[in-house]
């Protein structure tokens, strides 16, 4: 690792400096200092296209089925912890995967960033950068195909653009991974074949879509998981049940497992310290196929957790939606 790489995660504190403003006279000093830079550096730019152009193929690009490919290009991208909306110290760098590999069409560039498997989902970053008269805009949301050891993922997912700027933006992907093989090197296919994944419209097809390769090892997460078998059955009153099967605990996220009756309301979980603080589910999936709540990453250690059932929603299904147990479910073994 170089030491420019090291510098993008380095915090600076600029509080201790003050802010002084420039008098007209050294705006205008400046902003033609840097109107001449410019144009000289696009005459240099000019000048040397020819021979970067010749550096960019003796670099390696490989033709493969009309796209152009670029094999591990270092690229450091908008980062995973990001789309998490966790704090800016986090760091997951032991869990994710720096991929930096690039695919190169009519529709522009796809760089894929980094890829990071946690309990029970796939997170993905990769940059897009349109080709000229290419329209994206950050209401768009590419979703990838992607077969995980050789099986579709047909579970649910969730999509997000970010604009960097005219000619960048971030697209984070998430995907729902029901039977996730810890501790192995996980082998995935990811095809991006449309630009927008809109239910509405037909979107935007890319006939030569991007397509990565690449392995993903989950020995760190294995190593750092911890799984709570809670088997532990809640009463509705109306003759059904909700089953708590199991917690999985990892440092990045926190998820519970459990079995929801379709003669039931929705019902949710939140996590409550001893202490009595409350923590909502940040995801909650509600459905007979099974149903889990995902919370940020918590400590069993520092303090004792409970789990409390809450009524998330009505079931307009429901005939008889039953009552919520009034119980509080000890997590910690």
């Amino acid at each position: 690792m170089s030491i420019y790489t090291e510098l993008n995660d380095v915090t600076i504190d600029v509080s201790e400096y003050e802010e002084m403003q420039l008098t007209d006279y050294q705006k205008k000093k400046w902003r033609n200092r840097v109107i001449k830079k410019i144009r000289s550096r696009q005459l240099k730019l000019r000048k040397y296209a020819g021979i970067a152009a010749l550096f960019i193929l003796a670099a390696g690009i490989s033709l493969s089925m009309g796209r152009v490919t670029f094999a591990d290009i270092p690229f450091v991208g908008a980062k995973i912890e990001g789309f998490l909306a966790r704090n800016e110290h986090t760091d997951y760098t032991p869990f994710k995967t720096q991929v930096g590999q690039a695919a190169e069409n009519a529709f522009g560039k796809w760089t894929l960033n980094e890829v990071l498997v946690d309990n029970g989902q796939l997170l993905i970053s990769s940059t897009f950068e349109p080709a000229r008269g290419v329209k994206f805009h950050y209401k768009m949301h590419p979703q990838p195909t992607i077969l995980m050891n050789g099986h579709a993922l047909k579970h649910g997912s969730l999509q997000q653009s970010i604009k960097v700027n005219e000619a960048m933006f971030t697209i984070y992907n998430k995907l729902e991974l029901q039977e996730l093989p810890v501790g192995e090197t996980i082998q995935f296919h990811i095809t991006f074949d449309n630009l927008d994944n809109n239910i509405i419209s037909e979107g935007v097809p890319v006939d030569q879509p991007w397509v990565f390769d690449i392995q993903v090892p989950t020995e760190q997460l294995a190593a750092t998981r911890e799984t709570i078998y809670l088997n532990q059955e809640l009463s509705l009153g109306n003759s059904n049940f909700v089953r708590l099967t199991q917690m999985e605990l990892s440092p990045i996220s926190t998820i519970l497992y459990y079995d929801w009756p379709e003669q039931a309301n929705h019902i949710a979980f939140k996590l409550v310290t001893e202490s009595g603080t409350e923590i909502l589910p940040s995801e909650a999936t509600i459905s007979p196929d099974g149903s889990y709540n995902r919370y940020s990453p918590i400590d069993l250690k520092k303090e004792r957790y409970y789990l409390v059932p809450f009524e998330s929603s009505d079931n307009p299904h429901a005939k008889n939606p039953g009552k919520i147990p009034e119980q509080r479910i000890k997590v910690n073994p």
